[in-house]
């Protein structure tokens, strides 16, 4: 194992002290020094914060006992670079941005985006109480050592007459209150409820209903259905070990066209491949009445949140990749990482960069602006990344209710009479009346849509309910991990659909799912579908969880690499509804092809290879290189005009890039492109509409131009397919249809542009680095301008795990979000845009010497604390677990008398994540009345004494050049 950065000693050298954390039976077992807070220090502590050439602030602090010192730093630099976006994060959370920007108005109702946002989390105990049972107190010392250093950048501004705060504050004519525990967990868990909380049972059943009418049977329709979104399709690829069955589509050149077939190979010995799988084995199909408006209601609720986006669910908007290549199969010998997390462009990124330096650590890279822990980075041991996990996390139940004037309303379960819960909640609006509404429970979960009239709830059970800490944890421990197996064991206790990616100096790798699954192969109906809630539940038993190993994993596949972009995990690993996005026509394919055909060639990869995967996807066009061959073999035996001729010739000399012909990439497509883009949206009409009849615009959910195009693939290949089509459905002649598709683009271009087929250039796609947050919300009117719409990261990482590793990446539009109140910006504000549009990669720093050579400016914090409670200058935390939340330690459905069920609410629990009045915070400091408006949580956790800061804040410029 390599030494550590300092002094010669590894980070085991360092710690000297470990306790196995385990949770009530069900965490996977971590080991975890006792490690001091700051209040325990001797000395004051001083942080020292190095920003480089780009911005970047290094944050230091060496000389600490512990590494909340570090993270104190951490919180001040991210709130000094993007406040208003960890404002408009926490307002998410808590669902009061209401109470910031007001109502809203026609594009944008504030009100309900809030009633939503807090249904997020709707019956959940507090993040606090969530982590005194999830988290070691030295885990939770860090979080709160990151409250307080965005509190201390938050008091400083207050205090200074020169800097004001981010101009959205200005516009909006409010301040920030400071942070609290709960705020800061919250900006954590925003994010990821809006991920995970995706689902599209109700879609499939809407299109069953409609298949029904139209074919006259379920048996039928659920037969065709299964053409849409499919049970398995053993063919698809998988980011751990391929099946070998089925269809494996070919590498193709983009430039020439030309196909070569590189089927995966075993080069290396493998390590634990823990392939289990989770097949769907069919049960009870549950159709709801009025099921398209339930349907189209839940899409309004996501829709919502999104801010008018018009595809259904962050999933098919987003994604990320990544590759991870064993030392064997390199060059160097070494292993290399590369990641390309997908949340769109904006202004400023969603992503922020940092390195933390502490007393027994280092480790540099992005995360979510506000995530108290790096997710896409290095440490001196190993690189890390992840991906979009897409599984079945929600669990959407139809309950029968009886409503009653005289009393509760009610709803049978398996006989038993139960009360529907009710809490009411009230949302602050700025410019108008406030506005109260009842929230619902059943013992599922929340409401999420409430039918009296028809005797209706619609009810949503979430595994991960109750467990971001849990989540958290899962996060923060992986930036320590010296090797795989202590990355595999930190990773997995997180219970979100996450995938994660190592490698590491020893050369190994590793590709982790986690989560918490329904265990398809136990429970009575099909989980593509929506579930009977008057007569199932899911409990604790009925899960499958990574933590408990029964979620798939590989360390070192014998392929060699880890390829992932949102595909499927294991071969028998299903995702319920979610299931479609699991073909054999998966955009994984392209990186898994471009590997392949490489080993094929040289035998081996190398770091430049990794950094060239980005240019190629970024204008490839992933549906012409899989059809378009098809398409003109259909055209070869056709009839067509002279203008058809001439428009397939345009396509013939169009290769498969999508790129626009000015500068930067921006301009007017190719014809060839222009009639290809036109033609492929016409394919699936003509393909699936007499298939899917009235439901076919439904079906092009499942069949759009991102996911779910499979079926398209097992039709135009049906030798080598794995997956035969329904044979209820009349596809006809596919050749038929592409022909017909081609002639309607073709008349449709021939009507909008003037000139012949060289002369139909579409404008190219521009991505427009919108002022918009991850979730629809402002975050100031300064927009970095725009660029060429690419298929690339929004921020893109390389990593070569050699003894002196190397590290690259960029993220634009650049590091720093703060717009002043004039509005005028900062150096860092975009410097990266240019160098992102070009391809071009900055050093990813970590080492002491390169921060060092890049330093811009220095500055210092030094906070001082005060003794512990109770006097004895000792660290109340003993090491272990505070109670751990096991598959034991919550409640998915009914509620409890301690109200820290997943589901429901009991007589103890806090509303909507709040956190409860008479609860004991523990300080002789700010209580809770000090948190703002619609902020009704808590001050600092009780593990946290009185401990206070004193900050003094001194700037010097470096005198280097």
């Amino acid at each position: 194992m390599p030494e550590g950065p300092h002094h010669g000693m590894t980070r085991r050298d360092v710690l000297k002290a470990g306790t196995a954390v385990a949770g009530a039976g069900a965490l996977v077992g971590t080991t975890e020094a006792t490690l001091r807070y700051a209040q325990m220090e001797a000395d004051a502590v001083t942080v020292t914060i190095h920003r480089d050439e780009y911005g970047v602030p290094h944050v230091y602090a060496r000389d600490g006992e512990s590494r909340a010192p570090v993270y104190y730093g951490f919180g001040y630099v991210t709130a000094s670079d993007r406040l208003f976006q960890l404002e408009m994060y926490r307002r998410y959370y808590h669902g009061t941005v209401s109470e910031a920007l007001g109502a809203g108005g026609e594009n944008q109702n504030w009100v309900q985006f809030d009633k939503e946002a807090r249904r997020n989390t709707a019956g959940e105990p507090s993040l606090e109480e969530q982590a005194q049972g999830q988290l070691t107190e030295s885990q939770r010392n860090v979080l709160q050592a990151y409250t307080d250093g965005i509190n201390a950048y938050i008091r400083e501004v207050r205090e200074d007459d020169e800097r004001g705060f981010h101009q959205g504050f200005q516009e909006n004519d409010f301040e920030p209150e400071e942070f609290t525990f709960e705020d800061v967990a919250g900006v954590f868990v925003a994010p990821n409820g809006f991920f995970m909380g995706f689902q599209l049972e109700t879609l499939g059943a809407t299109m069953v209903d409609m298949l029904t009418g139209k074919y006259g049977d379920r048996e039928t329709a659920l037969d065709v259905f299964s053409d849409a979104n499919w049970e398995n399709d053993p063919g698809a690829p998988t980011a751990t070990v391929q099946s070998g069955e089925g269809y494996w589509p070919p590498y193709t050149d983009p430039e020439t066209g030309e196909t070569t077939t590189y089927e995966p190979q075993e080069r290396i010995d493998s390590g634990d491949q823990n392939l289990v799988t989770n097949r769907m084995t069919g049960g009870d199909v549950t159709v709801p009445r009025n099921s398209r408006q339930v349907h189209e209601r839940e899409m309004a609720r996501r829709q919502t949140i999104e801010d008018g986006l018009k595809q259904l669910g962050i999933a098919y908007k987003t994604g990320s990749f990544a590759l991870a290549v064993n030392g064997d199969v390199t060059e160097s010998g070494d292993a290399l990482l590369m990641g390309g997390p997908q949340m769109d462009f904006s202004s400023p990124s969603v992503m922020y960069e940092v390195g933390l330096h502490g007393p027994d650590f280092d480790v540099a890279g992005s995360t979510v602006a506000g995530y108290p822990c790096i997710m896409f980075g290095h440490n001196n041991h190993g690189a890390f990344t992840s991906t979009a996990g897409i599984d079945n996390l929600v669990q959407t139940f139809e309950v029968d209710v009886e409503i009653n004037e005289d009393g509760p309303d009610t709803y049978e379960f398996k006989g038993e009479t139960e009360e529907i819960e009710e809490v009411e909640k009230t949302i602050e609006v700025a410019d108008g009346e406030n506005v109260t509404y009842t929230e619902r429970f059943t013992r599922h979960g929340v409401v999420t849509q409430w039918n009296p009239e028809a005797g209706q709830a619609i009810v949503q059970t979430r595994s991960y309910a109750g467990r971001h800490m849990t989540c958290f944890r899962g996060y923060y421990d992986i930036q320590f991990a010296e090797n795989v197996e202590e990355f595999s064991e930190a990773g997995r206790q997180c219970d979100y659909a996450v995938n994660l990616l190592w490698a590491d100096r020893n050369g190994d790798i590793g590709y982790f799912h986690l989560g918490r699954y329904p265990d398809f192969e136990s429970v009575e109906w099909d989980t593509r579908f929506p579930a009977d809630g008057n007569k199932y539940e899911l409990t604790d038993e009925d899960y499958r969880r990574a933590a408990d190993g029964t979620v798939p994993y590989s360390i070192n596949p014998p392929a060699g690499y880890s390829a992932s972009w949102n595909n499927k995990h294991a071969p028998g690993w299903h995702a319920g509804d979610l299931n479609y996005n699991y073909s054999t026509d998966h955009r994984v394919q392209r990186i898994i092809n471009r590997v392949e055909r490489r080993l094929h060639t040289d035998g081996e990869l190398d770091y430049e290879f990794l950094k060239s995967i980005p240019e190629d996807l970024a204008f490839i066009d992933l549906r012409s290189i899989r059809y378009k061959g098809h398409l003109l073999d259909a055209l070869d035996g056709a009839d067509l005009t002279e203008t058809e001729q001439t428009a397939k010739a345009q396509l013939e000399s169009w290769g498969h890039i999508a790129e626009g012909d000015g500068p930067d990439s921006m301009g007017t497509y190719p014809p060839g492109y222009t009639i290809w883009d036109e033609t492929f949206g016409n394919v699936l009409g003509e393909i699936y509409g007499p298939v899917f009849g009235d439901g076919l615009g439904l079906g092009l959910v499942f069949h759009n131009n991102n996911y779910g195009r499979g079926a398209l693939m097992r039709l135009l290949n049906p030798e080598e397919a794995a997956l035969d089509l329904s044979e209820h459905a009349d596809y006809g002649d596919p050749e038929d249809a592409l022909v017909r598709a081609f002639r309607s683009a073709v008349e449709t271009l021939d009507s909008e542009f003037e000139g012949g087929p060289s002369e139909w250039r579409r404008s190219a796609a521009v991505d427009s680095l919108s002022t918009m947050s991850l979730f629809g919300i402002p975050v100031g009117s300064s927009s970095a301008g725009e660029m060429a719409q690419m298929n690339r990261g929004t921020e893109e990482h390389f990593v070569r795990l050699s003894d002196d590793i190397h590290a690259e990446n960029i993220l634009p539009p650049g590091n720093d979000g703060y717009i002043a109140p004039d509005g005028s910006t900062g150096p860092h504000f975009d410097d990266q845009l240019d160098m992102f549009r070009n391809f071009e990669y900055k050093q990813l720093l970590l080492a002491d010497e390169d921060v060092e050579a890049a330093t811009a400016s220095t500055q210092e914090l030094t906070f001082e604390a005060q003794s512990d409670d109770d006097g004895d200058g000792s660290d109340d935390d003993d090491g272990t677990d505070d109670g751990g939340t096991g598959d034991d330690g919550t409640d998915d459905g009914g509620t409890g008398d301690d109200g820290t069920n997943d589901g429901g609410t009991g007589d103890g629990s806090a509303d909507d994540g709040g956190t409860d009045d008479d609860s004991d915070d523990g300080t002789d400091g700010d209580s809770a009345d000090d948190s703002g408006p619609g902020f009704g949580v808590g001050g600092s956790i009780a593990a946290l004494g009185s401990a206070g800061y004193l900050l003094k804040r001194k700037l010097t410029e470096d005198e280097t050049e």
